[in-house]
């Protein structure tokens, strides 16, 4: 199996060759020149002797510069055919507009998933194994109420290290570590942490009303409220399942105070209109919207009309 740094070279190549060269490539994503691209693609050794690598911040420049999902760099594109470059002319505009233009808007690859201390547990497991399954990236944090939640409503053990939970993970679902990392609470350095690094969307299932609101009023006092303060600032999709009913005038005024900031409340109500026959049955109703809401194709429940 590939890892990071041999999918990050083998991109960095198509980058290059849908930019039309690297000093194209340096220019679309903000080098002033070309010169350092062209080290890190000879893989030249430092002084030190180790060699010149393509870090996270290189990476997510380059994301950011061709228009790409955060991630995109990490992940084996080995199947996807190159874009060829497009001609720069001054009707058309410049080479990121052109690729804007023909990206798909709802093109999201790397998700933020959070569970918190609210109940609604299986929502969010059954939400990671469908994004896991439709080959989506997972950025996974949840906070210390959770653990016990995921007792308390499914008898599972959610480690404290983020390693260990990530190995179980991993596991269970059969995945890499590339496509689904955990990140601990307080792990500033994370890339959901910043704006730059930024998921493509964040899901918070489910949402504690003390979550929800320490993130209507800015907060950020650990990973999960900053990773939604960076997803609202940088106006990716974020996505709400809040806790079961009922919700007080102090919920309902923080749930429409990030209603109004362009997250979507999703609570978890399963309609009963395509008569569910089993508690799975209402749990993929209430994940199917969220994936819907994602633009993520799923086989959880028919379509209308369908």
């Amino acid at each position: 199996m590939s890892n990071i740094q041999d999918n990050r070279f083998a991109n960095f190549e198509k980058l290059i060759r849908e930019a039309g060269g690297v000093a194209k490539l340096a220019r679309q994503c903000g080098y002033d020149k070309p010169a350092y691209l062209y080290q890190v693609r000879a893989k030249t050794v430092k002084p030190n002797g180790s060699q010149l690598q393509i870090g996270d911040r290189m990476a997510a420049k380059l994301e950011k510069g061709m228009n790409k999902p955060a991630g995109w760099l990490d992940l084996d594109h080995s199947q996807t055919p190159d874009i060829m470059p497009m001609k720069m002319s001054k009707s058309s505009g410049s080479l990121k507009k052109q690729q804007k233009s023909n990206n798909n808007q709802h093109n999201i690859e790397t998700i933020t998933l959070a569970f918190t201390g609210a109940s609604g547990m299986p929502y969010g497991m059954r939400l990671l194994e469908e994004l896991l399954k439709a080959g989506k990236r997972v950025w996974l944090v949840y906070s210390q109420a959770a653990q016990v939640v995921a007792i308390q409503e499914m008898n599972l053990q959610l480690p404290t290290s983020p390693a260990d939970a990530q190995k179980l993970l991993c596991e269970k679902y059969g995945v890499s570590p590339e496509q689904l990392r955990v990140f601990g609470r307080e792990e500033w350095f994370a890339p959901i942490a910043s704006g730059n690094s930024a998921a493509d969307a964040m899901v918070i299932c489910p949402a504690s009303m003390g979550t929800v609101a320490a993130i209507a009023h800015g907060l950020s006092d650990n990973l999960l409220e900053r990773a939604a303060d960076v997803s609202i600032k940088e106006k990716r999709p974020v996505i709400i399942v809040p806790r079961e009913t009922p919700l007080s005038v102090i919920h309902l005024e923080n749930l429409l105070k990030l209603a109004q900031a362009g997250c979507t409340i999703l609570p978890p109500a399963a309609g009963f209109y395509y008569h569910p026959q089993s508690i799975d049955d209402m749990i993929n109703f209430v994940v199917a919207k969220i994936l819907d809401q994602l633009h993520i194709s799923h086989q959880l429940t028919a379509k209308w009309g369908e």
